[in-house]
């Protein structure tokens, strides 16, 4: 699984420029935003990556495609410290986090990592297959 990550001007219309180019291609997006000062980055995972990929080439929109697992965590104080700190003791080093679904008892998320292959042997039951 990968993560998309796109750099963009905090500007209007640059979101709704990203979105509108998934949608030309009938791409579903599952999406966090944040800016600080003048720019912003856009995390994203796609239901179809190869038509994500051709509608930001098509739309001249710059990406990263980053390694990804997904991972379930309890609902719960301290839940997040024990999963990044597995990580963390592993040499395994965080990019971003992307909630996906969240309930009263589990928290899901696609966490982007350096070593997918190592994530998924620290984290091991928590990983969530696709």
């Amino acid at each position: 699984m990968g993560a998309f990550t796109v750099d963009m001007e905090n500007q209007p219309g640059e979101l709704a420029r990203l979105c509108e180019a998934m949608a030309e291609r009938g791409v579903n997006l599952l999406l966090c935003a944040t800016t600080s000062g003048g720019s912003g980055v856009v995390v994203f995972i796609a239901d179809d990556e190869a038509a994500a990929q051709a509608a930001l080439a098509g739309a001249s929109i710059g990406y990263q495609l980053r390694p990804a697992i997904t991972a379930r965590m309890h609902n719960v104080p301290g839940a997040g410290a024990a999963t990044f700190r597995k990580l963390a003791d592993a040499g395994i080093n965080v990019e971003f986090l992307l909630p996906v679904r969240i309930s009263d008892d589990e928290f899901y998320a696609v966490i982007a990592v350096d070593e997918p292959a190592a994530a998924e042997a620290a984290l091991g039951e928590q990983v969530v297959k696709e």
